[in-house]
């Protein structure tokens, strides 16, 4: 192993010595059991990720600081009631980065007692996508999020292209796997259309989705999904009970139009089945909405899955949806979100509960962006939305099932806030039973 790295409208107070600048480190700080805030002191702490096995949750994020990027983790035992103070996970400094759309994410695996913590996450480069080089990365604990090994990078060093907007999960069988967005052909593709067409390459270069399942060293095993994605929207990856593989991300359709896609594994994710167009939405644009899908599936082999995407009800507007398939194949009509028209929102996560579905998202409300939260019932009724995070800024939420309880993260930037550059948190609620 490496080194020791290191409801309606709330506006709960932070307490029992833990505020907007963070824990300390080596410490065990309660807080509330419906919010908790895990940052770190004088960081702009971002882009949370969530996973859950049993009792115990973990949470990861990018806290940067003086231009310096790096990944942090906390543990709960349980349930998201407490969580441990941070620890960083790279051994490098500086080794670590995101954007809303790509946060790191956080697996847990094994069985209880002997559970590992799988961190992945990118490295962003800078420059033009054609010939920029970013790098995903990846981490493993098996002491309880003590100590990290070394980073190590889970793909070909020498690849060029941008890369990342992952996710992961873990099947039965405790295997790890990931999707990311790749650009390592985009060069080759844009040589060859010139070469074709005699004409320089407009727009975004060509990108692909990969699979992959992580190896006992740390390297990935990887199967080409899909090629002609939309750049710069998240992934979602979830497994069925039996074990077949599904992804989800937003595709570019013929006319430029960014709908959802989803293909499907039935040998552990060595091959996909074609992809199948989720719903015709026919967003045409010219660029990338930076919002991508959520996935889930249940007992029963059903598929659920939400997204946002643009109405054109008089004037175009942004709504979210969710719909369902029992093959993969087929999906049932889009049911519209309870959200405002005025809105906007966007960037949904969903989990499954025993009545149904629970989503996370953010909208607009007085002006600022807000996390809101309903339910979804095997029936396909939602519940009335209601608002998380207060009169706080609140952007990009992730959702999970903690020991029977709902726990949504978001970053979120106190209502005292007097400018855009103080330092923001990651909270955490507890919303009580699924």
């Amino acid at each position: 192993m490496g080194r020791n790295n290191r409801g309606i409208s709330i506006a709960l107070a932070i307490t029992v010595g833990l505020n907007v600048a963070g824990v300390v480190a080596g410490q065990s700080t309660p807080v509330p059991a419906s919010l908790a805030t895990l940052a770190v002191p004088g960081a702009s702490n971002a882009t949370p990720s969530l996973t859950a096995a049993g009792r115990t949750v973990a949470a990861a994020w990018i806290a940067t600081k003086d231009a310096s990027s790096n990944l942090y983790l906390a543990i709960s035992n349980d349930g998201g009631a407490t969580f441990s103070a941070p620890r960083r996970v790279n051994d490098v400094d500086g080794d670590a980065g995101a954007t809303p759309e790509q946060p790191p994410r956080v697996v847990l695996s094994g069985s209880s007692g002997a559970r590992t913590l799988t961190v992945v996450w990118s490295k962003r480069d800078t420059g033009p996508m054609q010939t920029r080089r970013d790098v995903m990365r990846m981490s493993r604990s098996t002491d309880g999020g003590r100590t990290f090994t070394p980073a190590r990078f889970t793909h070909d060093p020498n690849f060029s292209g941008a890369r990342g907007w992952e996710s992961a999960t873990v099947g039965a069988d405790g295997a790890v796997h990931v999707v990311w967005l790749d650009g390592r052909a985009a060069a080759r593709k844009i040589d060859e259309h010139a070469k074709q067409s005699g004409m320089q390459h407009k727009g975004q270069p060509p990108q692909e989705i990969y699979h992959g399942r992580l190896l006992p060293d740390g390297r990935i095993s990887e199967t080409l999904i899909a090629s002609d994605v939309c750049f710069c929207c998240k992934t979602s990856v979830a497994i069925g009970a039996r074990g077949a593989v599904y992804a989800a991300w937003r595709h570019i359709f013929p006319g430029s139009m960014r709908d959802i896609a989803i293909a499907t594994s039935t040998d552990g994710g060595h091959s996909f089945a074609p992809l199948v167009r989720v719903s015709e939405d026919k967003w045409e644009l010219n660029g990338c909405p930076e919002d991508g899908p959520t996935l889930a599936v249940d007992q029963a082999g059903v598929i659920h899955i939400a997204w946002a995407t643009v109405v054109n009800d008089g004037e175009p507007q942004k709504a979210l949806f969710y719909a369902t398939s029992r093959d993969g194949k087929t999906f049932s009509a889009r049911a519209r979100l309870p959200v405002a028209a005025t809105a906007t929102p966007g960037h949904p996560q969903m989990i499954l509960t025993p009545d149904g579905a629970a989503i996370a998202w953010d909208e607009v409300v007085a002006g600022d962006r807000r996390v809101s939260f309903a339910r979804v019932s095997r029936a396909g009724v939602f519940s009335q939305a209601r608002i998380l995070s207060g009169d706080e800024a609140a952007v990009h939420p992730v959702i999970v099932n903690a020991d029977g309880n709902v726990l949504v993260a978001w970053t979120s930037r106190s209502a005292t806030a007097k400018s855009a550059a103080e330092p923001s948190v990651i909270r955490v609620r507890r919303l009580g039973p699924t």
